[in-house]
Formats: structure tokens, sequence, C-alpha cells
């Protein structure tokens, strides 16, 4: 029982029934396994506390819940122990939920009461239940003085539970903290106390950092034990007690820095020197601008000196590179000739691969560091040769029957990932290292030596440099080709060589991105896309519509369309067909108009199908969207090239001089294209306001799909500032001296400008922009519309929808997931019930929502505040209230900040006419960046409640529901009800 305080035990995430509709029904199946008498049908009740918890995360279940599970605590029944092991669990597991607590002191009573027994476990399960509750009890003077107490056991289990409550509640509360800086001190001190429970005393001082003087006095007492207890084990564990009390107060970062600098010079035993250098390793992560120039030094001098011990050597090493690896490096000249470069020299070229590694992540950093603000290539260059020194031997060292062993990724070499991520970072600062890093790895791929994992590595180091620059991996076509066509030939694939055909597939896509496919690899694709499984078939059409690859990509869509195993998969991959097919619609030979319109249709099919595969959970919006913004805009280009053309079809009447004269606007001398024109100008106004709507509209997009939908808004505006150069006198000029969008700030802003495939949109947008200039100088010459307005008009059109776009990566996956989940107070005692309001009083309205997260919470960005909005609509107003000046509509607005993911608003909601009211509760996504032009917004979800009183003399009740969800997924239903009764 003393292993399961020490560390709790665990039970697997058995969950709750899909059955349960609510939460109090939930709770209720709960609650009668903790009424069993069977000790493990109530474990196995609690253990299903916590998915309770992070499936319906209110205030108003979670105390319920808690309360409970302080009476089974409080209880003594045989086992008890045991269950109370499992509370304690349940407590540690979901701390951020115990601040929903409402019945604090019933709970604490609840729980303190078991401090009365003669059982010491029970008192040390007790205690521990309490140090997990530090966060709401903190302050808490009944517990701080039962904990204080507990400190004096003569039980060991006991003791262990009081220093673990101990150092949580010194973490919390400043008060307790100040006053256990003497008692924990006597008790260091005193000679009865074992040597173990020293350490672990000395421990809880980390926490006492809640005021400058504490914090101070702790310090001070900390040094005076290092001189007093030179042991090794209180040295370690006494520094580590400093590097974390300097790490909160900052100000003694430098004085810590120095302290553990003093013993890596002057301490001989390899324990206390391997535990300083951890020590520093954490302080040069958080503060690296308060190292000063000697501390540097001296670590590097201590780096020289200590290369007969390479695991010493490695981990200063590691310091060093956490270090230089900081935006804020420390008070430091770089210089090619600094001792810091001459260590990199000497270490990067060491025996130990370990120790080279090490040493060539250092190099990196500070060659990349001197690269970006000194502008020094010449230790870029050095560190590359380096590098690829580097990477030679570890490929050398490879035996030659290492290709016999299995493909998994324990026989890929050491330090063959830490030298390709460095030699790919140094090849970003040079077109000529990127070319002679792809020559270097193509030529480890054909040599053949590395497993198949190993080659995986070398092919993503491939494609991270094809993905920056789209032409690196053009003269090295051939022996990829060739090894798409040897595990074509090995056919059928396992995992590994599945994998790596992937990779390879994608660094041929990356080779032909904006060029024409050659026959060879054309064929070899397909070849590849038919001799693997139909996920990594699908995998590489995914591919190539990322890619722009539409033509390829609608053939492999085409077959994998009737080979999928449910409908909604059919009606997915035909969508994704159709669209590849629109999409390569205007690349195709003929008339440009009849291809636009083409396109068009195949996209309005691909939305017919994306709306046939959407289901609840899964509602597809965004694609949607974005088909139907890509089908508008090829629809307004095919427009726009009508109205040039109708110039020559339906020039202007003879009295288009004097009408224009008459009204004194010289557009009307060129007839009907005017009024063309401006259409189209407002079409394209139009195009541009909706992209930027679904740009907020996306709060897990990644960087790319936003700088993706920002592009393409950019376009639009380009299309309608050009034809409101010529339709517009005053635009014009204005426009003389016109520079077009900054594309340069919007990539930075957004962060996705660095890839191929939006490279490749923003040369469009810079020739279009160049063409509007050239428009821009002839509007001012040449007035009001000619034929030279009009090509150029078309010129920009063509140019827009002549290259292929590469569909963003939100339209296939998605990485980040945030949905929100709103809960209704009041709720009527049986759904459908009405809830009756007088026309004198107000509603009180509880709108309690909870923040969900995917496998990756915060990847891109997190919620900052949500914004609930609450109108009151009446929908049927009675006759004789007609004549009142009152208006029954109402719109309250409210900001609300999460906490833990948790957030509640109130609103009082009145209706003074009586008739059936609708309230609906919109609510929006504020991201976590300060800036709003740099994060967008989550999509807005709404919920509803119905106030009703359908006659005079009585009353009813309607239902509604709520759908929550920040994609606009319906997460939750409830049923609210009210009347209004006269």
């Amino acid at each position: 029982m003393a292993t399961a305080l020490a560390r709790p035990i665990s039970f697997p995430d058995l969950g709750l029934n899909d059955q349960d509709q609510d939460g109090n029904s939930a709770l209720l199946e709960l609650d009668r396994g903790l009424k069993s008498s069977r000790t493990g049908e109530q474990c196995e009740a609690i253990s299903k506390f916590p998915a309770l918890f992070e499936k319906y995360p209110f205030p108003i279940l979670i105390n319920s819940a808690l309360l409970k599970l302080a009476e089974v605590f409080r209880q003594e029944t045989p086992g008890s122990n045991f269950v109370r092991v499992c509370v304690v669990e349940v407590v540690e597991s979901c701390g951020r939920h115990l601040d929903k607590l409402i019945n604090v002191d019933e709970f604490l009573r609840r729980i303190t009461t078991v401090m009365h027994s003669n059982d010491p476990l029970a008192r040390a399960l007790t205690l521990r239940t309490l140090g997990w509750m530090s966060g709401v009890v903190g302050e808490n003077r009944q517990v701080q003085h039962l904990i204080r107490e507990a400190l004096d056991a003569k039980e060991s289990v006991e003791l262990q539970a009081a220093i673990m409550a101990a150092e949580k509640y010194a973490a919390k509360s400043k008060t307790f903290a100040m006053n256990m800086c003497e008692r924990l001190t006597h008790m260091i001190g005193g000679l009865a106390t074992p040597v173990d429970v020293k350490l672990q005393l000395i421990q809880v001082f980390q926490h006492m950092h809640h005021d400058a003087e504490t914090a101070a006095t702790v310090r001070s007492l900390c040094l005076e034990l290092l001189k007093e207890y030179p042991t090794q084990r209180v040295v370690i564990t006494t520094l580590h007690t400093l590097t974390q009390l300097a790490a909160h107060i900052l100000v003694d970062i430098p004085q810590q820095v120095d302290l553990l600098m003093g013993y890596l010079e002057k301490e001989t035993r390899l324990g206390v020197r391997q535990a300083v250098l951890g020590e520093l390793g954490y302080l040069a992560e958080a503060a690296p601008h308060a190292w000063s120039a000697e501390n540097v030094e001296i670590l590097v001098e201590f780096t020289r000196s200590s290369q007969h011990n390479a695991a010493m050597t490695t981990t200063a090493l590691s310091v060093l590179a956490s270090l230089t690896a900081a935006p804020a490096l420390p008070r430091i000249t770089l210089t090619p000739d600094c001792s810091l470069v001459d260590l990199c020299r000497e270490c990067v070229y060491d025996g130990n691969i370990q120790v080279a590694c090490r040493a060539i992540q250092l190099f990196t950093n500070i060659a990349i560091y001197m690269h970006e603000e000194q502008n020094t290539r010449v230790v870029c260059e050095e560190a590359h040769c380096a590098a690829l020194s580097l990477l030679q031997s570890v490929v050398c060292a490879v035996q030659p029957d290492d290709n016999n062993v299995a493909n998994s990724e324990e026989f890929i070499p050491a330090g063959l990932r830490t030298c390709l991520v460095c030699t790919v970072l140094l090849a970003k600062t040079s077109p000529t290292i990127m070319c002679d890093l792809a020559s270097t790895l193509t030529d480890i791929l054909a040599d053949g030596i590395l497993s198949v994992c190993g080659c995986q590595l070398v092919c993503e180091a491939l494609a991270s440099l094809g993905g920056s620059r789209a032409d690196v991996l053009t003269p090295h076509l051939p022996p990829i080709l060739k090894l798409i066509q040897k595990f074509t030939h090995d056919a059928p694939l396992n995992t590994h060589k599945t994998k790596l055909m992937g990779t390879l597939v994608t660094l041929v896509m990356q080779v032909f991105h904006g060029h024409v496919w050659s026959s060879q690899a054309e064929a070899a694709v397909v070849a590849a896309s038919k001799c693997v499984h139909l996920w990594a078939a699908f995998c590489m059409a995914r591919q190539s519509s990322r890619y722009g690859h539409h033509s390829l990509a609608a053939g492999m869509y085409g077959v994998l369309s009737w080979r999928v195993c449910s409908d909604q998969q059919h009606f997915w991959v035909s969508a994704l067909g159709e669209v590849s097919r629109g999409e390569a619609s205007p690349l195709a030979s003929g008339d440009r108009a009849s291809n636009l319109t083409a396109a068009n249709t195949h996209l309005h099919r691909a939305l017919s199908a994306l709306k046939a595969a959407s289901t609840s959970s899964q509602p597809m919006t965004f694609c949607q969207e974005y088909v139907r913004l890509r089908a508008e805009t090829f629809m307004c280009h095919a427009q726009l090239l009508h109205a040039c053309l109708s110039l020559r079809t339906a020039p202007p009447p003879a009295i288009a001089a004097s009408l224009a004269t008459s009204t004194r606007d010289d557009l009307l001398r060129c007839g009907r294209v005017s009024q063309q024109l401006a259409k189209s100008a407002r079409d394209f106004n139009s195009l541009a306001s909706q992209y930027g709507t679904l740009y907020q509209s996306v709060f897990d997009a990644d960087p790319q799909t936003l700088c993706n939908i920002a592009l393409l808004q950019q376009g639009a505006l380009l299309v309608a500032q050009g034809i409101e150069i010529i339709t517009r006198p005053s635009a014009g000029q204005l426009t003389e001296d016109y520079t077009g969008p900054d594309l340069t700030t919007i990539t930075s802003k957004l962060g996705g400008g660095e890839t191929v495939e939006t490279q490749t949109i923003i040369t469009v947008l810079e020739e279009a922009t160049t063409m509007v200039r050239r428009l821009a100088q002839v509007s001012c010459e040449v007035k009001p519309v000619r034929e030279q307005h009009l090509q150029l008009l078309q010129g920009i059109s063509q140019v827009l929808t002549s290259v292929p776009l590469p569909y963003p990566r939100f339209f296939f996956q998605t990485l980040q997931k945030t949905t929100i989940t709103l809960a209704l107070l009041p709720q009527p005692r049986t759904p459908g019930d009405p809830i009756s309001v007088q026309t004198s009083s107000q509603l009180a309205v509880k709108v309690e929502g909870v923040i969900g997260h995917g496998r990756r919470p915060g990847l891109f960005r997190s919620v900052r505040s949500v914004t609930l909005t609450v109108n009151s609509v009446i929908q049927n107003r009675p006759q004789h209230t007609m004549d009142l000046k009152i208006e029954p509509n109402e719109t309250l607005t409210q900001t609300a900040e999460p906490h833990n993911d948790f957030f509640a608003a109130q609103f009082l909601l009145g209706f003074p006419v009586p008739g059936l009211y609708q309230a609906h509760t919109h609510s929006k996504v504020t991201g976590g960046s300060s800036q709003q032009d740099k994060c967008p917004s989550g999509a807005q979800t709404s919920s509803a409640i119905s106030v009703c009183s359908p006659n005079i003399t009585g009353s009813s009740s309607a239902t509604t529901r709520c759908q929550c969800s920040a994609n606009g997924a319906p997460r939750n239903k409830h049923s609210v009800s009210t009347n209004v009764p006269v």
C-alpha cells in the first residue's frame, strides 16, 4: 500500500456508455455503483468519474460528484483504504475541474473527518487528498493546521503524505510558506530526522517564491545548508531547489548561474557535475538573456577540459546549444574566431557520435544566427561542410548487411536524424548549400546502404528542401524515379516501404510543381498508386491536389471512388474528383470562356457531392464554402471575359455621345460594356468579402491555409481594383503610383509563405499586380474605355486562372480541433414543461460553456475569450398590444474569458409584452493573439430559448435545441422552454 501512495494507481479509461443522454443520468448510474456493498463495484464506479468530468465539465455536476466521492471517502467499511486510494487518484487526475466545486466547506468537512482515524494509512490518504485540493483550499487555516500537525507524525507513510501536502500548500499560500520556513529549517537541522526526509523537506523550499523577502530568506537558508551538509545527495537536491526558486523569482538567476559555475569549476564529484550541468541547461532554456559572457567562457573552458568524459562533454554542449538556440542570446560577441566557434570546430570531428551531434547542433545555431544578424556566410559554409562530413561518417558506419535486418526505427544509425535536421537548416540559408545537400542526399539514396527507415529520413529531408524551393530537386529526378520503379516491382509492400513510397511520390510532385509532367514520371506515379493499399493511394492523390496536379489527381480519385466501403466516403472521394476536374478545366486548350464555365459546373457538382457526404459529426463546412467560392471565382472571371468581349459584340449606340454629354459621364460613350464592368467590379468585391468571412471562420486552420485564403482574397481585390481604374475616373487618377498589395507583410504575419505552394500564388499575384500598374498608366493616357484596357483586364484574369491552385491542407486534414459545448440554465424538471415568467419580471438565463480540444490543443492558436450575444425576438404579438409603444425585442452581449477551458455568463431577459418569443444565443471565439489581424476568430455558434404565451387565458411551451461547436458541428442538445402569462 505504501507503493500505491508513492505512485497512485491508474485505472483504464473505461468511459461512459454512449446511451447516456445527459450528465444527470450518467451521475445517477455511477451513484448506484458507489452505494454498492462490493468494493470492486465501488472502485469501478469511481474510476469512471474522470470520464464523467471530461464529458460534462459543468460546476453543478462536478460539485455533486465530488460530494459523493467525499462521502465514500469518509465511510469506514472493509476495504475502505483501497477505495480511498481510488478517490485520491480521481482528485489528482481531475485537478483542472476542482475549482468548480461550490460547497467547499462541506467537502472539507467530510474529508477531514478521516484525520481523526486511528489508521495512519487513512490519515495519509486524507493528507494527499487535501494536497491535491490545494488550488481550491490553499488559504484554509484549518487545513494548514492539520498539515503542520501531521509533520510530527511517527509513521513514515503519514509523514511522506504530510510533506507532499506541505509542498503543495507552500506553492499556493504565502502565509503558509512564511510560517513553515522556521519549522522546516528546524526539522532539517534535527538529528532525529532521516536523510531521505531531509531531502524531501529541502524540495519544499522551491515553492516559497511569493515575495522577494521570503525568497531571499529561503535562498540564504539553502546556501547555509550547502555549507553545513556537503554530501552529494544534499548538494544536488539543494542546488535543484535554488534553481527552481531562482527561475520563479527571475532576479536571482544571474547569482544562481554564478553559483552553479563555481561548483562546476571546483567540484570533482562526477555526479554533482552532471547535476550542475542539468541545472544550467534548465536555466539556459528559461532565461538565456541572464547569462553573462564570463559564464559562457567558463562553460566553454569546462567543455574543452572534460573531453576525456564523453557524457559530460555531450551535456555541456547541449547547454551551449540551448543558449544559442534562444531568440535572445547571452551578452556574448560571436565572431568567426571566437572561442565558442573554435570549440565547435574541435568537437564536431570528435570520434564519439553523440559529442559530434551535439557539436553540430551548436555550430548550426551559431552559423544561422551570424547569417541572420551579421550577414556572415563563412561560418554557414564551414558548418555545412562539417555537417556533411558527419553525415557521411554516420552513413558509412552502417554495415553492408544492415539491409537484411528488420525495417524498424531501431536500426536507424545514431545521429542520422540530428545530422539531417542541421543540414536542412543550414541549406535554407544559401541556394548553393541547398543544391549541394540535395546532391549528397540523393547519392545516399542511390547507394542503398541505409535501411528503409533510414531512407525515409533522407527522403523527408529532401522533401523539406523541395518544399521550400521548387527547382532544387529537378537535377536529381532520375534516381528518385528509379527507386520508385524498384519498389513498384517489389509489390506487395510492407508498412515501412509503403510510407517510403509515399514520400518518394511527394518528391516527384515537388519536382513537377508548376511544370508539365513527363510521360515516364506520370507512369511511375500512377503505377506506384496502384501497388499500395487504398489509404496510401488516397494520400498520393491528396498530395497531388495539394501541389496543384489536378489532372493526375482526378484519375486517382476516379479509381478510388468505387473502392470505398460507405456512401459517405464515395461522395467525398467523388467530390474530390470533381474538384480536380474543375481546377484542371481552365488549364485546358480551347475557348477560355467555355473552360471557365466547365470549371464552374464541375465545382458545383463537387459541392453537391460534399453536401451528400456531410454528416452531423463531420459537416465539412469549410470544404463546402471553399469549393463554393472557387466556383464563384471562375464564374466571375467568365462574366468579366464576356463583358470585355461585349465592346465588340455590342458596340455603343449612336446616341451614346449625346447621352454622355448630357449626363457628364464619359463612360456612357462606351455603351453596354461600362455597366457590365461595373457589375463585375461589384462581384469581385463581394467575392473578396466572402473570402474574408471564410478567413475569419476557420479558427483551427494551419498558417498555410490562412495564407492561401488571404492570397485568394487579394487576387479578387486585384481584379476589382483593375476594373475600377478604368470605370471610375477618380480611381484612375489616384492609382498613377499604384503599388499593389503588400504580399510580404501578409505572408510574414501568417507565417505560411515559405512553401512552394504559397510561393506559386505569390508569383501569380505579383505578375497580376504588374499588369494592374500598366493598366493604371494606360488609363491615365487613354480614356474612357478602349480595347487596350479590356485586353489588359483579360490578361489579368488569364494570369490568375491559368495557374493550378494548390488546395490547402485544412481542406483535407485538421491538425487542431476546437469545440465548444454549451449548457443553458434553468432547465425544466420535465422536458417540454414550461417555465413560468411574469411580464413584470425578468428571466435569468445562465450560459455555461466548455472548450474542448483534440489531440494537439493550442497547436496554432488558443481561445482567449468567447463573446456571447443574446437576441430576444417576439414571434407572434397579440393584436391588443399593437398600440403599446414598447419594444419587446432585446439584444444583450457579454464577453467571457475561459478558465481551465470553462466559461459562464448570465443574462436577464425581459418580456414586457405577452406572446411567443425566440431568444437566440450566438457565440464567437477570439484567438489568443492580441492582434486580431494575425489570428482569425472562430465560427459563430448559436443556441435558442423559446418563450411563449399562446392566448390570453392559458399558456403552453415550445422546445428548442442548442447546437454548439467551434467548427459548426452540433455538439450537445438542451431543451429549455418558458412561457409568459398575462
